[in-house]
């Protein structure tokens, strides 16, 4: 099932990739935060996409491996997808918002401080992730996945390119704002927060697709509140052969 995820990086998946970065290279052009010097980011972040291409195959081989108790029941399988597919992503949410928390635990943050070293976010700027951070990214996923089956063979690349967007949507360089939609789901403005220098290794607004969590939990903090327009980035220098490969 995650070989099917890497699939969607391959071939004619980049094209739809790009294809659709360009849209959101439009949508930052026309409604920016702040203003990008592409000129200099865009060449680094090129090579991290590259870099996480490779990554996430050979993550894909590592966590592949690994057996997972498959606990959904025939009564359960009875029940309409759709159904079966809101319980997945409450479920998957819920695990890698505490998968996101480990992370910026004082021994686990140089697996994923790549991760928040651009001091320039935009849309393609959140593809930085270290090789064991990928491998534990998708634990949270193998422990969800079988609520979902029987699967369509179509759920796979369509769940492939909704991670990618979902990861591109919360880092983009808009000034897009709705606290109604900050209610339910995270926003680039949202995740801006969790980027703020300031804020660090410490952490704050860790979800990735419901903001739920956050509120529960105690790590919400208000947009409205903090300058969400940054500095980004992180508080020490390491050099970044050493974040990619998180140590």
């Amino acid at each position: 099932m995650l070989d099917s995820l890497a699939n969607a990086f391959a071939g004619e998946g980049i094209a739809i990739y790009w294809g659709i970065g360009l849209l959101f290279f439009t949508a930052e052009y026309w409604w920016p935060t702040r203003q990008i010097p592409y000129s200099q980011v865009l060449a680094q972040d090129v090579v991290a996409l590259t870099t996480y291409q490779v990554f996430f195959v050979f993550a894909a081989q590592v966590t592949s491996r690994i057996s997972v108790f498959h606990y959904s029941y025939w009564h359960w399988r009875a029940l309409p997808f759709a159904v079966k597919l809101v319980v997945f992503l409450l479920v998957l949410d819920g695990l890698a918002y505490w998968m996101h928390r480990l992370w910026h635990t004082s021994w686990v943050w140089p697996i994923h401080r790549w991760h928040h070293s651009p001091s320039e976010l935009y849309w393609l700027a959140g593809i930085r992730a270290s090789l064991p951070q990928i491998v534990l990214a998708n634990i949270p996923y193998l422990l969800a996945f079988p609520l979902l089956k029987p699967v369509p063979s179509l759920f796979f690349p369509l769940y492939s390119y909704m991670l990618l967007l979902t990861n591109n949507w919360m880092h983009m360089n808009v000034t897009w704002q709705s606290r109604k939609l900050e209610w339910f789901f995270v926003t680039p403005r949202y995740h801006r927060v969790h980027h703020l220098k300031e804020i660090g290794q410490a952490g704050a607004n860790f979800g990735v697709l419901f903001t739920v969590w956050d509120r529960l939990f105690g790590t919400y903090v208000d947009p409205e509140r903090v300058d969400v327009t940054g500095p980004y980035g992180i508080q020490e220098t390491v050099h970044p052969v050493r974040m990619a490969i998180g140590v």
